[in-house]
């Protein structure tokens, strides 16, 4: 019989995927549109190369929760590192497409601080929501229990 899922594992993986917008979207949203480069078949490239990361968000944002409660939280560990990783791709991506539209992109080392960030900042949200009880929280799953 299943036993009941925390809510702290729903929220480390809930937190570790804040915003509505990937970094490829939000870096189009800053690009300066008046840069001869953005109009350049380059940046335009670039520009539909990463809309992708837009809708691998929303997807992430709904499926590794899931993922996670309906494995008991088994999955912990594979859903952070698909999610690490895929915000590692969108960083780069992000960057690139911000270069040859004209800006300056960002470093190496820029976009691993990004990604440890983001993680961190996950874990921290879902220790924080255990500190307050959210643990204690109970989500029906289907069966019964003993």
């Amino acid at each position: 019989m299943r036993r009941v899922v925390s809510v702290t594992t729903t929220l480390v993986i809930a937190a570790g995927l804040p915003g509505c917008a990937s970094t490829s979207g939000e870096t189009f949203f800053q690009l300066d549109r008046n840069n001869p480069r953005f109009a350049s078949e380059q940046c335009q490239g670039a520009i539909r190369d990463t809309e992708v990361h837009d809708d691998l968000k929303v997807i992430r944002s709904i499926a590794s929760p899931v993922a996670v409660v309906l494995s008991g939280g088994l999955l912990l560990p594979a859903v952070v590192a698909t999610n690490i990783g895929l915000d590692t791709v969108d960083r780069v991506d992000a960057s690139k497409m911000e270069k040859v539209c004209g800006g300056e992109g960002k470093t190496a080392e820029e976009i691993a601080t990004g990604v440890v960030k983001g993680a961190a900042f996950g874990l921290a949200t879902g220790a924080a929501g255990n500190a307050v009880g959210a643990s204690s929280l109970p989500i029906a799953t289907t069966g019964s229990s003993k």
